[in-house]
């Protein structure tokens, strides 16, 4: 089968994902949770402000950053004064200029574009490999479908984005016949900084791969004289980074380098490494776990007993290892359910590469893919269940924004953040703040006076969310927010149901 039969079925796979997002996206773009911020610094980005500042379009009428209706871990106030918002802006910079020449409906699938192209350069790892035409059709399919990789098409984030940059590594790194080498090793030195300026869990997986060919290869000299003038690119391209990030957060790291290191060093941030490694591997209450839900990957372990040669074992040891690793480097994986197994996505490209050039290379290849085969009723089963997860969110998310458009407020007050996550496309429409306190309230009616604003109040009576990732000081003081509104200037004049939260629409009294 040809390629271009190949990537033919490829293009009708991808049609999955984007039919999901198309039923999600229905009335409103569903953003909730980290997609929102991320959606946010391509609308700032595009409204000519910083995507790195944060967006805060109640500003304009009168209200200081104090006010903003997002913090930790999304919102970040420096030393310096400014806000600034987690997410990497370089996913912000691509995004934009594919809008720019588009629309803002289409930010969304942006991920999926992407997963596209991984298709692609997977095919051609495994074509560069030399895996027969059948075998690789059957081998990307299920490494890109039915592995914890076929949820990031799904999800509005810079993951298919940061995967794409790992296996454009990979493919140039065994590219060695290449008419332009030079422009080559360029490249991928790029793509390696590129990869860690999106996902610095990614690089792991990297540097785990690059250490462990040096060990198992006999010809390291050869190894290292090729990757001197890659390393020295890198701190080329690494150093304009740092210097961009040091002066817009004040750590060359960038927000995830500061917010890391802040993390570690919280003393009311306990980490249970043991507990987190289990949970990471096999689930807890709040976890399903990588091998629990993808059995699948246990293959990948299964086949370093039978595999001698040394560039496929590099792939397996490489994944086995990022999956051992990970929980003891990483020092924060939030993510609940099903959805807490995107860090692991890099290993999984790895170890699942290495498992299947070992298989067609093996004598009992059969019986590999027939235990692989009854294997992938536990991935769709894992699959399914996170997309009905997602459908059922989707589906409150728009009622909740429809609720929104039917009350039209002037502003939405939120008592504390626990209601932030699902703020979605309305930031855009209505400006919104949040409170602590009814002195905060106090404040508002004071900038309120005499504009005859409608004013949507939102509480969430028992807030749901889950407080283990989040430091205790943090939670205590804008989370576990709990007063009763005491209106003064303003009353109620009726109250609403939205999802899971109680809404006050107040009026200035007359």
């Amino acid at each position: 089968m040809s390629f271009s039969k190949r990537f033919s079925i490829y293009l009708l796979i991808v049609f999955l994902p984007f039919f999901y997002r198309y039923q999600w996206n229905h009335n409103s773009i569903f953003i909730s949770s980290d997609p929102e911020i991320k959606y946010y610094q391509v609308i700032h980005s595009l409204e000519g402000g910083s995507p790195s500042e944060c967006y805060f379009p109640a500003e304009k009428l009168g209200f200081n950053l104090s006010f903003i209706p997002f913090g930790y871990p999304w919102a970040f106030n420096l030393k310096s004064g400014n806000c600034v918002f987690q997410y990497p802006v370089l996913f912000t910079w691509i995004q934009k200029g594919i809008v720019w020449f588009t629309s803002i409906q289409v930010i969304t699938y942006i991920p999926i574009l992407f997963f596209l192209f991984n298709f692609v350069l997977l095919d051609r790892i495994f074509t560069k490999h030399k895996l027969n035409d059948t075998m690789i059709l059957f081998a990307v399919i299920i490494v890109q479908c039915f592995t914890p990789i076929f949820l990031s098409s799904l999800d509005y984030s810079e993951l298919t984005l940061t995967n794409f940059f790992l296996l454009l590594v990979i493919y140039l790194f065994h590219n060695t016949d290449t008419k332009f080498p030079k422009l080559s090793d360029c490249t991928l030195s790029l793509a390696i900084v590129l990869n860690f300026q999106l996902r610095p869990e990614s690089t792991i997986a990297l540097v785990i791969y690059f250490s462990l060919y040096l060990l198992l290869h006999e010809n390291r000299n050869q190894f290292i004289r090729r990757m001197i003038p890659i390393a020295l690119y890198a701190i080329v391209f690494q150093g304009i980074f740092c210097i961009y990030n040091y002066d817009i957060y004040g750590h060359i790291l960038g927000m995830r380098g500061l917010n890391t290191m802040n993390d570690m060093s919280s003393a009311d941030l306990q980490k249970d490494l043991f507990g987190g490694f289990i949970a990471d591997l096999w689930g807890n209450e709040f976890k399903i776990g990588i091998f629990k839900g993808y059995p699948i990957l246990f293959l990948t372990i299964l086949c370093i007993f039978f595999e001698r040669n040394k560039t496929r074992l590099l792939y397996l040891l490489s994944g086995i290892l990022f999956f051992l690793f990970l929980p003891f480097i990483s020092p924060y994986r939030a993510g609940v359910d099903i959805f807490g197994m995107r860090y692991f996505e890099s290993g999984v490209y790895l170890a699942m590469i290495g498992f299947f050039l070992t298989v067609t290379n093996h004598k009992k290849i059969r019986y590999f893919l027939i235990l692989s085969l009854f294997l992938l009723y536990f991935s769709y089963k894992s699959d399914g269940r996170a997309i009905k997860q997602w459908s059922s969110s989707a589906k409150m998310y728009q009622q909740v924004m429809g609720e929104f458009d039917a009350l039209r407020p002037d502003l939405i007050v939120h008592r504390g953040l626990s209601l932030s996550y699902l703020i979605g496309q309305s930031y855009i429409q209505y400006p919104q703040i949040a409170i602590y306190s009814n002195s905060d309230w106090e404040k508002v009616e004071s900038i309120a006076r005499n504009q005859k604003w409608k004013i949507l109040f939102l509480e969430w009576e028992g807030n749901q969310l889950v407080s283990n990732e989040f430091p205790k000081k943090i939670w205590k003081e804008k989370f576990d927010i709990n007063f009763n509104l005491s209106p003064k200037a303003y009353t109620v004049v009726s109250n609403h149901r939205i999802a899971h939260f109680n809404g006050y629409l107040l009026e200035e009294k007359k």
